[in-house]
Parts: structure tokens; C-alpha cells; sequence
């Protein structure tokens, strides 16, 4: 019996290495976003906004810690296609992107609509919108796909706060983008929403969390699994709720 009781406390000695490996946690990932209210937010909201929030709920429940970092938006999708690990949110998926990340769990539906002061135009009369001065946050293929469909005056701004100023300022007729993030940058600078008008919804289109192509499928099985199981329990919703996001 003694025999047996000194190799068990050998054996559990050997293992004792591996266990401590094993209990390691994992790196934190790198979530790069842009500042983009009610999505991300990195200072005056509820929270980190609720992609990033969902986001952050999403690997908790697989174990996987995360770091958040704002960044311009353009510079956003230039780090998480060029950096190891990365996380990036909000993102459409379009023909240019498609190879360029790994796509890995759908967040939300969003409503894209054309923003305009109240009174000053008619958003809801398209061919007319065609001929408007319109602006689009840089770095999304919103530009490319007005013109596609026949708008001829299109601008870029930096972030959708500043495309809602070249609003205000009569630098553009309207601004176009997700209902949601215009909604929340018309509370911004003293503007209150009903200084501004919106039109009908022009487009609909899916958000996802994507991240740099060393992820594999298999792990964007688990984030959709994981995603499955929050939206079960009431989780997701909450959150988006949380910020007023349609989680529709």
C-alpha cells in the first residue's frame, strides 16, 4: 500500500506542470473599433457601446479576454487585416472585403437612411437625392455604392459626428449611413433629433464581428455558437437594448 500511495504522489507531482499550463488563461485578443456611437464608444455613453459591450459578453462566455482600441476607422480595417489576432466591429461585408477577413459572427441588421435638416429636403424623394450634396463616413464602401446607383455628389467625412456638422453647417444636403449611429451623433455637439429629418430606409444590411485571417473556421464556429447562446437567454438583447439599438 505504500508502494502505491508514493507512486500516486509521484504521479500527481509529475502532473502538477501540466496543470499549471493548462490553468493558464488565455492571451487577450486585440477588439480595434472606430468611434462610432451607439456601436463603440470610448468615453460619455453607458458603456463601451454595444457591439463592443456584446462583443466583450461574447468572450467572456468562451474564456477569451480582450483588449479595446479606438482607432480612425480607415486605420481600424487597415490594423485588423494586417495584425495577428485582431478583432474588428463594426463591418459589412462587401465584394473588396471579403478575402481581406475572417468573418466571423453576425451582430446586427442595420437600417441605412439619408439625414437631412428638418424641413430642408425631401428624403424620401430619391431622384432628387441624386442631385443632393451628400456625405458618408470615409473608410466604408458607401460612397462607391451611391454612385453605383446614380447619386453624383458624394463626400467624405472622418467620423458620422462630422458628417452631421457638414449638415448643420449647409456643407451637405444629407448625410447617408446606419440608422442607428446617425440617430445617436444628432444628441452630439448641443443638436437635439428633431433638428433633423430621416427618410425612409434606403438599404438593410448585416454587422459583423470579423478579425485578421489567422482565425479559423472553426473558431468563427464557436463565436456563433456563443452568439447562439446569448440570444437564447435574453442576453444580446438586453445589451442592445442598453443602448437603443433595433435588434431586429
Amino acid at each position: 500500500m505504500r508502494v502505491t500511495r508514493r507512486r500516486l504522489l509521484a504521479l500527481g507531482c509529475a502532473l502538477l506542470p501540466l496543470a499549471a499550463i493548462a490553468a493558464d488563461p488565455a492571451p487577450p485578443l486585440k477588439l480595434v473599433v472606430g468611434e462610432m456611437a451607439p456601436y463603440a464608444m470610448s468615453a460619455g455613453g453607458p458603456g463601451p457601446g454595444a457591439l463592443v459591450e456584446l462583443t466583450q459578453e461574447l468572450g467572456k462566455h468562451m474564456g477569451i479576454p480582450m483588449d479595446v482600441e479606438f482607432y480612425p476607422w480607415s486605420r481600424a480595417l487597415a490594423t485588423a487585416s494586417l495584425k495577428p489576432r485582431t478583432l474588428i466591429l463594426p463591418v459589412t461585408r462587401n465584394d473588396e472585403r471579403e478575402t481581406r477577413y475572417r468573418w466571423l459572427v453576425k451582430l446586427v441588421r442595420q437600417r441605412f437612411v439619408f439625414v437631412g435638416l428638418h424641413g430642408s429636403h425631401d428624403l424620401a424623394d430619391t431622384a432628387a437625392l441624386k442631385r443632393a450634396r451628400l456625405t458618408v463616413l470615409r473608410g466604408t464602401p458607401y460612397k462607391r455604392l451611391l454612385l453605383e446607383a446614380g447619386f453624383t455628389d458624394v463626400s467624405e467625412c472622418t467620423t458620422v459626428r462630422e458628417c452631421l456638422r457638414m449638415v448643420k453647417k449647409g456643407i451637405a444636403d444629407a448625410s447617408y449611413g446606419a440608422e442607428d449611429t446617425q440617430r445617436s451623433a444628432t444628441h452630439l455637439d448641443g443638436n437635439k433629433e428633431n433638428e433633423f429629418d430621416f427618410s425612409p430606409v434606403f438599404q438593410q444590411n448585416e454587422v459583423w464581428l470579423a478579425g485578421s485571417l489567422d482565425f479559423t473556421e472553426e473558431e468563427g464556429r464557436k463565436w456563433r455558437a456563443a452568439m447562439e447562446v446569448l440570444r437564447a437567454d435574453g442576453s444580446a438583447a438586453r445589451i442592445l437594448r442598453k443602448y437603443g439599438v433595433n435588434a431586429n
